[in-house]
């Protein structure tokens, strides 16, 4: 019994780990423009399929992947950023939910009509396991939780310390403020929505040899997963999305072992209703932000 409770433990920190690279990205771009952006899910889903397309067709290594589909991903990030996410900065809320879930359609039709609407297998990975006592780890899995507690150092001394970081901040707490003392507000969007499509590419890139396969709507169910988290963690709060990933990945790894899998999904539905009536700021006061 206290084999299969660590277990399913260890399987919600990798999973929750998963969720929290890719709320990262989610919570600072609405701590910076005020708005959710429902295509999230959907630079991980290209940062998968980059991976897949240079490991399948041009033969690169599965490291050399990993820098190239994040590199790629942050390139059409970057782009759709310019055309679109800049001119939200003054939108009213409902414009940006309107064109980033347009945005999910047209990026998920997009990769379906260019690879198949068909499941591929992922190449790749550092599969081997690694016993502790009577219970094995994919290296895998390892390399994506301690990636993830490094990415949210680096993402803890950005804010703090950088000036890319100070004007991020600012432009969370005041607009206004920002206008008037010169800051580039534009640029600061475009490279917080750059970064925060290049740590979706990179959760999905390290996950997909775990998934095993990627498909055109593989976006979707990790979008509204994160939106969970960063509710939980308190919208804007980079510090509390690791905690609040963890939670939902341990809570979701002990539904399925010990309630059944099929309920598994519904576990962050159930923790979203909770917080919303509850404590619709999270876990963290909405002051802390960033």
């Amino acid at each position: 019994m206290t084999e299969l409770l660590v277990e399913q433990i260890i399987n919600g920190i990798v999973a929750g780990s998963v969720y929290a690279l890719v709320a990262a990205g989610m919570t600072m771009i609405f701590g910076v423009l005020r708005a959710i952006n429902f295509a999230h899910g959907e630079y991980y889903m290209l940062g998968t399929f980059s991976a897949w397309y240079v490991i399948t067709k041009l033969n690169v290594s599965y490291p050399v992947a990993i820098i190239l589909a994040v590199i790629i991903t942050m390139g059409i990030a970057a782009v759709i950023g310019r055309l679109v996410m800049q001119g939200l900065v003054t939108a009213p809320f409902q414009s940006g939910v309107l064109a980033t879930l347009g945005l999910s359609l047209i990026l998920q039709n997009l990769i379906i009509i260019t690879f198949g609407g068909t499941y591929k297998i992922f190449p790749g990975g550092w599969l081997e396991p690694v016993f502790f006592g009577d219970i094995s780890l994919a290296w895998q899995r390892i390399i994506i939780v301690l990636v993830t507690i490094g990415v949210f150092i680096a993402l803890e001394f950005l804010v703090r310390r950088t000036r890319m970081g100070k004007a991020m901040r600012a432009v969370s707490q005041n607009t206004a403020c920002c206008l008037v003392n010169g800051i580039d507000i534009e640029r600061v969007v475009l490279g917080t929505f750059v970064l925060g499509g290049g740590l979706a590419a990179l959760s999905g890139v390290l996950t997909g040899p775990i998934n095993v396969t990627v498909y055109g709507g593989m976006g979707e169910a990790i979008t509204l997963k994160t939106f969970a988290v960063i509710v939980m963690g308190g919208m804007g709060n980079v510090r509390g999305t690791l905690i609040a990933g963890w939670i939902l990945g341990i809570a979701e790894s002990f539904v399925a072992g010990f309630i059944g899998l099929q309920y598994r999904d519904a576990v962050g539905f159930v923790i979203l209703i909770g917080m919303l009536m509850v404590r619709p700021t999270g876990f963290f006061s909405v002051q802390s932000r960033f």
